[in-house]
Formats: C-alpha cells, structure tokens, sequence
C-alpha cells in the first residue's frame, strides 16, 4: 500500500507543474483540477460576435504568470497562430 501512495505522491509532483504550465499557455474555462498558477475566470474572457471565448488583452488582477500568459496568447494571436 505505501508503495502505490508512494507512486501516486511522485506521479502529483511530476505532473502537477506540467498541468500548470499547459494551463497558463492554453487559456480555457474548463475546470479539472484547481489550478494554482493561472486562475481563468469567466471575467478574464470575453466573447466574440461567433460566440467565440477570447482571452481579454489586460486585466488588472493578474499575477505575473497570467500576464505573462496573456502576452504570449496575444502575440500568437497577432502572428495568425491561433
């Protein structure tokens, strides 16, 4: 029983910063798991005349990491990648 908690616990560590770093650089509303780094509220999109959900340029309470994320997802947008 140790071994698999011990496999499970290592798996959270391994895995967890690679959630994170897809959640930042893919900005969506769906929620699996809570995320630490980028919190994507339904106030950080807004919606286009398609019903497309588009992450807003700036907002203020963003941390570093959600700017961050926002001017990667805006530069790729600008450049025709998304």
């Amino acid at each position: 029983m140790i071994d698999i908690m011990t496999y499970y616990l290592l798996a959270n560590l391994l895995f967890q910063p690679i959630e994170e770093i897809h959640n930042c650089n893919n900005p969506n509303l769906i929620e699996r798991t809570p995320h630490f780094l980028c919190v994507w509220e339904e106030e950080d999109f807004y919606t286009t005349t398609t019903g497309k959900k588009v992450l807003r340029p700036k907002r203020k309470k963003d941390n570093y990491f959600e700017r961050k994320a926002r001017q990667r997802y805006w530069l790729r947008r600008q450049q025709g990648k998304e």
